[in-house]
């Protein structure tokens, strides 16, 4: 099996047009339409800015958390992609995003010693079967070669975000989220992952129990934010 891949590598298909591709997920074309986030960017939550340090919500907002960074902007088509890793069990999608994380990473000088994934509660685990962000930590894991950790638990059922602004989004999550491994926190610089930032209140939500339970810094990687988020 392994000599006739040799000689007739698998093909598989792009995951935006649909082409035959040689290898990869994402044909050369669909990959230069990517939303990808160039240029100046707001030095906290890493959402595209013309210019300055900090965006008009960082400017006004403290984050609990230290700097977040976004390889895309979360336009239309990161949109449909992440709707399908997230509610069509295209679990794959995760190697796909992890590897633009982990570059846009990379590129921003961020250390840590653990990987963190925002949690889901017990009731949504069940229902969606799998945590899309603790696949988007394993991968960066095996990327970065740090360990990943689950020591956060949701332990509050929130009601959904989308439709919430920030002051109603601070409020649902109060409480939401608990240090049930403080051992794997204390003194740590911590990797924390999820898949879009929007407001960054989820973020910032566990951001702070996590400081409360002694880690020493917190910063956070999502696929994407922007603008339109």
């Amino acid at each position: 099996m392994i000599f006739l891949d040799l000689l007739f590598p698998p093909k598989t298909n792009c995951l935006l047009c649909g082409k035959v591709i040689k290898e990869g997920k994402i044909c050369f074309e669909c990959e230069n339409k990517l939303p990808f986030i160039i240029g100046n960017r707001c030095s906290v939550c890493g959402k595209p800015i013309r210019d300055g340090d900090r965006c008009p919500d960082c400017m006004e907002i403290n984050h609990v958390f230290t700097r977040s960074i976004s390889p895309f902007e979360y336009d239309e088509t990161i949109k449909s992609l992440i709707a399908r890793f997230k509610y069509y069990k295209e679990r794959s999608l995760a190697e796909f995003f992890a590897e633009y994380m982990y570059r846009c990473i990379q590129e921003a000088g961020i250390k840590f010693d653990v990987i963190v994934p925002v949690p889901l509660h017990r009731t949504k685990l069940d229902e969606r079967g799998y945590n899309q962000s603790e696949l988007l930590a394993r991968e960066l894991s095996y990327r970065f070669d740090v360990i990943m950790s689950k020591p956060l638990r949701r332990i509050k059922n929130t009601k959904s975000q989308t439709e919430l602004k920030r002051e109603e989004r601070m409020k649902n999550l109060k409480g939401a989220f608990k240090v049930v491994y403080g051992d794997l926190v204390k003194d740590k610089t911590i990797l924390l992952v999820d898949d879009v930032l929007t407001t960054g209140s989820t973020l910032d939500e566990c951001a702070k129990v996590l400081r409360e339970s002694g880690a020493k810094d917190v910063f956070a990687a999502t696929i994407a934010t922007g603008r339109n988020v």
